[in-house]
């Protein structure tokens, strides 16, 4: 009796243990058939899907190419930033300063051949205090030759332009200074009528002229003529006296030597490759502007 009390606490905890067993293989079994449920689910939902983007796609490339031709689709194309843009010329009336004036105007294409039909011009450019008092002239020489000039008219700052103004001179004054005769100024003024003509690429010759100038012979002759000419026309002469010889600053040398020392009159007619020295000088002009000042006659 007492050996049987004595396994029956055995045999219970050998039962309970078999029972414990037996739940955790259920357990592992109904997990793993849990996830091999979802699997099968999650899988065939996947190809459900796959199959209805491909489909899908394939219905929509499909429809695009039968309904819409690829020729009527409209072409998107960049803006154009060509030579027409590049050679546009500014309004006389631009806000440049000197020096940007300067810079631009001295810019030239290296190569002689131009890439476009070019009508080569005249400039024609006024120095001038007040209005261009010969207008009328002037206006008949200019008529019918639309397309072979240009105009510039360099005035004094404080001239409004009360009077009337003729058509051809009419929106062609360029940012002025103040102008004195025998200072160097009259010269910035020549440079600064120059530099405004050159942004326009088409101004092969350059005229300098006054308010009182008036054309002698017409516009188709002054023009074949300066076209033809392989001259520029510059007055140089030497010339003993104060407004001659004794406006040289010794001073200035040795840039500028009294053997290179001329008097000249301002008018002047130049092609387009002198007119581009002439605004682009950084050694000559600046000597000038030092030494060269107006002195009172005695």
């Amino acid at each position: 009796m007492k050996g049987q009390k004595q396994n029956l606490p055995t045999t219970c905890t050998k039962l309970f243990n078999a029972q414990l067993q037996l739940i955790n293989v259920l357990s592992f079994l109904f997990l793993f058939g849990c996830g091999l449920v979802t699997g099968v689910v999650l899988s065939s939902y996947l190809k459900h899907v796959s199959c209805n983007l491909h489909v899908s796609q394939f219905s929509v490339s499909t429809t695009t190419t039968t309904t819409v031709p690829l020729a009527t689709l409209p072409a998107f194309k960049l803006p154009r930033v060509g030579l027409k843009e590049h050679l546009k010329v500014p309004d006389v009336k631009h806000d440049m300063d000197e020096k940007e004036l300067l810079w631009r105007a001295s810019m030239t294409p290296r190569i002689r051949e131009y890439p476009f039909d070019r009508v080569p011009k005249v400039a024609f450019m006024f120095l001038t205090k007040g209005p261009v008092l010969m207008a009328p002239l002037w206006e008949r020489f200019f008529q019918g030759h639309e397309g072979l000039y240009s105009i510039y008219v360099h005035s004094s700052p404080s001239y409004n332009e009360s009077e009337p103004e003729s058509p051809v001179f009419h929106g062609r004054r360029i940012p002025s200074k103040d102008v004195q005769w025998g200072n160097t100024n009259i010269i910035e003024a020549e440079r600064r009528l120059l530099a405004n003509a050159l942004l326009d690429i088409s101004n092969q010759r350059f005229v300098l002229l006054s308010e009182s100038c008036i054309p002698i012979f017409d516009f188709s002759t002054v023009y074949t003529y300066l076209m033809n000419s392989t001259k520029n026309h510059v007055d140089s002469y030497v010339l003993d006296g104060p407004v001659g010889n004794g406006r040289y600053n010794p001073r200035m040398r040795p840039v500028i030597k009294i053997e290179q020392w001329r008097k000249g009159s301002q008018w002047f007619e130049m092609d387009r490759d002198l007119a581009i020295e002439v605004v682009s000088d950084q050694e000559y002009f600046p000597v000038f502007q030092k030494y060269c000042k107006r002195r009172l006659l005695r």
